[in-house]
């Protein structure tokens, strides 16, 4: 009788125990998302970026075509942003922030990553694409941003549009390696214009 009992209480622990530590298992991983997450917009954060960029980059340099891994990486910044926040307050920026991601987000395929670098500045990881087809992809979302992303006070409408640099990974180097190329590209689509995607 007292085994039983004692073999009783112990399971009853052990199932306290399990019950913890699937728990804290759980907390684990929503502690996990939070660190590699912007708080803001909710896509990856520069933390979560890195991580995605690693699986890539072993993705692509296993899968490469010709010896050429296939990943196309792409600075995205919104046009006059400094602008809009003056104009319209930082509340409407965050919006126009979040408005950005979530389109952006749901134009890209479930492969591809799309991180908050930093301000408004984001990085789009697309694999297995080449830099055309990149560049056609940002093209593609900068003409459906523009004829939908707009926001209004009482001196009218403020259009948000946004520049990309795009740029192929190229073999062994380093993410920041290929987003100092996106971001000469970059440069050059502000430069020439703005709400234009140019590749490096």
């Amino acid at each position: 009788s007292q085994t039983q009992q004692r073999l009783v209480s112990e399971h009853d622990r052990a199932s306290q125990m399990q019950a913890r530590v699937t728990e804290l298992e759980a907390e684990i991983r929503r502690l996990s998302s939070e660190v590699s997450t912007d708080p803001l917009t909710q896509v990856a954060n520069r933390r979560g970026l890195l991580q995605a960029f690693e699986v890539e980059q072993a993705r692509s340099e296993r899968d490469a075509i010709d010896g050429r891994p296939a990943l196309a990486v792409a600075l995205i910044d919104i046009d006059n942003f400094k602008k809009l926040n003056d104009r319209l307050g930082h509340a409407s920026g965050d919006e126009a922030l979040k408005f950005l991601t979530r389109r952006v987000g749901e134009a890209l395929r479930p492969g591809d990553t799309l991180a908050r670098y930093g301000g408004e500045e984001f990085v789009v990881l697309l694999p297995a694409t080449p830099i055309d087809e990149a560049r056609q992809v940002l093209t593609r979302l900068q003409r459906t941003l523009s004829a939908e992303l707009f926001m209004s006070d009482a001196q009218g409408q403020v259009f948000v549009t946004f520049s990309a640099g795009v740029t192929a990974y190229r073999s062994g180097e380093r993410l920041e390696q290929a987003l100092e190329r996106a971001d000469e590209a970059l440069y050059e689509a502000k430069r020439t214009g703005k709400n234009r995607t140019c590749a490096a």
